[in-house]
């Protein structure tokens, strides 16, 4: 009886193994390693770097990406202030000068114009004249051997340029006299339209759709120099918080893959003891539950453990049940949080949670 007696006094009594949360850290980017700056065993607090990778292209990744969106910006502000003064200037003395040039056109020759033709076509006829009496002249002489035939060629020679500079000037009187073809007015009204058309495009600037693709070119731009200073942060693989480096196995000039494990990182504050409860024990456990872990490293200390988890499905085949019987039986999975020996406990030590009937 005094043996079935203590038998029931016993507490219940379930085994795990002490593990920690492990965070292994990496680049995104990869490449040569530069530097090492945390070896194995160290402390490390939150933000601290691990190793540096080398920045192979990317600053000049980044210098070109800047320069493009330097660039992006200012054809931006090109935009958005519109034209100088000078160039709204420049483009209004364009389209006055072709106004003038199409009233001219159709206004034809002034009157001072048209005596000014007039007289130069009778000072052509003069000359027409005084070159055929010289023409004639040089003939006769020629006749009696007074003059050479090349003097006579010359005096021919000089009939026909007057007469040629006298239909010149005479065509030039008739088409002031007669005005602007119909052909010269339609491109002078076109060249004025033309000049008034870019005079307001001048003075009202860029179109919406213009200055919304520029603004669509800055972010574009943008993204790229924020994607590639993302990369150069990549560079340098920190610890994402307070822990202990389990392992790092780099040396400077190592090649790191992208995406690929540098170091392992043990969070040994984040210490916990999976244990496996029978079914037929499982109501004398709960989530938030206070319960002693003991280790055999410590026999006569026992360590505050809260239940943190208890899994809601059964298993039958644990990994670290040891005996045949154990693993017939149905057990639930539970988690128990460590809330004090950080100092004293490591990972993989064997734990026992003692809880009273």
């Amino acid at each position: 009886m005094a043996w079935q007696a203590w038998v029931r006094s016993r507490p219940y009594e379930w085994s795990g193994t002490v593990e920690a949360r492990t965070i292994s850290v990496g680049s995104r980017v990869g490449g040569r390693v530069k530097s090492v700056r945390a070896k194995e065993g160290d402390r490390v607090i939150e933000g601290q770097p691990l190793l540096e990778l080398e920045p192979g292209d990317f600053l000049a990744q980044r210098l070109i990406s800047k320069g493009q969106l330097d660039e992006a910006r200012a054809n931006l502000d090109k935009l958005l202030r519109g034209a100088r003064p000078e160039e709204i200037e420049q483009a209004n003395a364009r389209s006055q000068t072709a106004a003038a040039a199409l009233q001219e056109t159709i206004v034809g020759a002034r009157a001072e114009q048209i005596a000014a033709a007039k007289a130069r076509v009778v000072a052509a006829q003069v000359a027409v004249d005084r070159a055929k009496l010289d023409a004639e002249r040089a003939r006769k002489l020629l006749a009696t051997q007074a003059i050479s035939q090349a003097q006579l060629d010359d005096a021919e020679a000089a009939l026909v340029a007057a007469v040629a500079q006298r239909d010149a000037a005479a065509q030039e009187l008739e088409q002031l006299q007669n005005g602007s073809r119909r052909e010269d007015i339609q491109q002078a009204v076109a060249r004025a339209a033309e000049a008034r058309a870019s005079a307001r495009l001048v003075k009202a600037g860029a179109r919406a759709e213009d200055i919304e693709a520029a603004r669509a070119l800055v972010d574009a731009a943008q993204g790229r120099l924020d994607q590639i200073d993302v990369l150069l942060r990549e560079l340098t693989i920190v610890a994402p918080r307070a822990a202990r480096v389990e392992s790092l196995d780099l040396r400077p000039g190592d090649i790191l893959a992208p995406n690929a494990t540098a170091a392992a990182l043990l969070e040994d504050d984040q210490l916990y003891v999976r244990i496996y409860v029978p079914e037929t024990q499982i109501g004398h456990i709960h989530p938030g539950q206070e319960v002693p872990v003991s280790v055999d490293s410590f026999p006569s200390r026992s360590f505050l453990g809260v239940v943190e988890h208890v899994n809601s499905e059964g298993e039958y085949s644990p990994r670290n049940l040891q005996t045949a019987d154990e693993r017939a039986d149905q057990v639930f999975a539970a988690r128990v949080g460590l809330r004090e020996g950080f100092a004293e406990l490591r990972a993989g030590m064997a734990a026992f949670i003692h809880v009273p009937k």
